[in-house]
């Protein structure tokens, strides 16, 4: 499998991968603060690179997959990691290759797999495939990686995600890790626990 990957794509398993994984502890660590994998996804020519990467480096035989709306992604991304297709309330790891309307967004985040009190951990991991990371739209977010609360700055379209996964009133400390990336390979995280600052709760659908 992985000589066929490297043939395809030019994307190394071992070195690539490890690569793409520190980047995505590194963004989960420091929740907001963008980090690039523009390099290993560059090594995919087609298709959708920076989900490519993060999948081949995340996913195996174990995990289950869900992707929405996207037939040719989940045949590839299965074709290459051999992860097992889910269902959207089963998926270890949901991807979304456009930006949904928010109401299609809405029901993604309320039927995916929040964890259990006993194994919080066991929730799934979106990663949602925007034009850009970057914005202008300031939000003020707290929790753990954040020393008091850290005013980031995304598009509108990510602050509204981030907003209504907050609405869900998902109970401490169940949720779902949120992982906005993009064409040009950044990568920007909002882990399960953390939560908008109060004076950002002002918005609504």
């Amino acid at each position: 499998m992985a000589e066929k990957m490297q043939t395809a794509y030019r994307f190394d398993f071992v070195h690539d991968a490890q690569k793409v994984f520190r980047e995505l502890l590194s963004a989960l660590a420091n929740p907001g603060e963008k980090k690039s994998i523009e390099e290993q996804a560059g090594r995919f020519e087609k298709g959708h690179p920076s989900l490519l990467a993060l999948g081949c480096t995340l996913l195996d035989n174990e995990e289950g997959l869900y992707v929405e709306k996207n037939p040719a992604l989940s045949a590839e991304l299965h074709s290459l990691t051999l992860a097992r297709e889910a269902g959207l309330c089963e998926a270890d790891y949901v991807f979304l290759s456009s930006e949904l309307n928010y109401g299609s967004m809405e029901q993604i985040l309320k039927n995916v797999k929040y964890g259990t009190y006993a194994d919080p951990q066991q929730s799934a991991t979106i990663f949602l495939l925007c034009k850009s990371v970057d914005g202008a739209e300031n939000m003020t977010i707290s929790g753990p990686g954040i020393k008091g609360e850290k005013v980031i700055q995304v598009c509108p379209y990510i602050k509204k995600v981030i907003r209504m996964r907050e609405k869900l009133d998902i109970e401490y400390p169940l949720g779902v890790d949120l992982i906005f990336t993009d064409g040009a390979g950044n990568l920007l995280a909002i882990p399960r626990l953390v939560k908008i600052a109060e004076e950002d709760e002002t918005w609504h659908m």
